[in-house]
């Protein structure tokens, strides 16, 4: 529609830093931000209360447990009865295993260590193979190369 103003808002999330209880606070505030308005920014604030079941019995839950199995990682909301079974379930088995580097997730994979670019040209020239003065080495000089080396 003509003459209509397109306003822009800001919107700011702000996690309290104690859970209430089971429940987290959050605290919305959105502003406007630019528009034909000057007598001042419009604050509009909206409180989010997010409440955590335990996922094995429905009832009010405690705690967030987060754990791994098979290269997955997993969470689950848990009352602190529930909590404390999974634990003790899982107690022998993190004693007897070996702890993983958490940086990544991925095992390292070894990868082969190309020759020197600049040493392939001077072969492949000196064995008057077809090999361009910049750029990419086709994978045939590569090739030959690694068999005559």
């Amino acid at each position: 529609m003509p003459g209509r103003v397109k306003r822009n808002y800001e919107l700011r999330v702000n996690l309290q830093d104690k859970p209430l209880g089971n429940c987290w606070t959050v605290d919305i505030t959105a502003r406007q931000s630019g528009g034909c308005r000057t007598k001042g920014p419009i604050f509009v604030a909206q409180r989010v209360v997010v409440t955590l079941f335990d996922d094995i019995d429905g009832g009010e839950a405690a705690e967030t447990v987060v754990f791994g199995l098979d290269g997955r990682s997993y969470e689950i909301d848990l009352n602190q009865a529930n909590a404390k079974k999974l634990r003790t379930a899982l107690a022998p088995y993190l004693e007897a295993g070996r702890k993983r580097s958490s940086r990544t997730g991925r095992a390292f994979t070894h990868t082969d260590v190309s020759p020197d670019p600049a040493a392939v040209r001077a072969w492949a020239r000196s064995h008057r193979l077809d090999v361009p003065p910049r750029g990419r080495i086709p994978k045939r000089v590569y090739e030959a190369f690694a068999e005559a080396n």
